[in-house]
């Protein structure tokens, strides 16, 4: 697939690729389909706050409500 295939199939722009008939719905089903399962490549994405952190921004949020 080239450059320019690859950009029309983009996720972030078929919708609008369909819209204005640059790609038919059919089209761009038959390439989902056609791409590989890589679920078991993913891993869980775990996001930690620091709580000092977060303490801090709560004793700044509670002086502004103060003041």
């Amino acid at each position: 697939m080239s450059k320019k295939d690859e950009f029309l199939y983009d996720v972030r722009i078929a919708e609008r690729n369909i819209q204005e008939g640059k790609l038919s719905k059919k089209d761009y089903e038959k390439h989902l389909a056609s791409l590989p399962d890589v679920e078991e490549k993913g891993e869980p994405l775990v996001i930690e706050e620091d709580e000092v952190s977060s303490e801090e921004e709560l004793d700044q949020v509670e002086e502004e409500i103060s003041e």
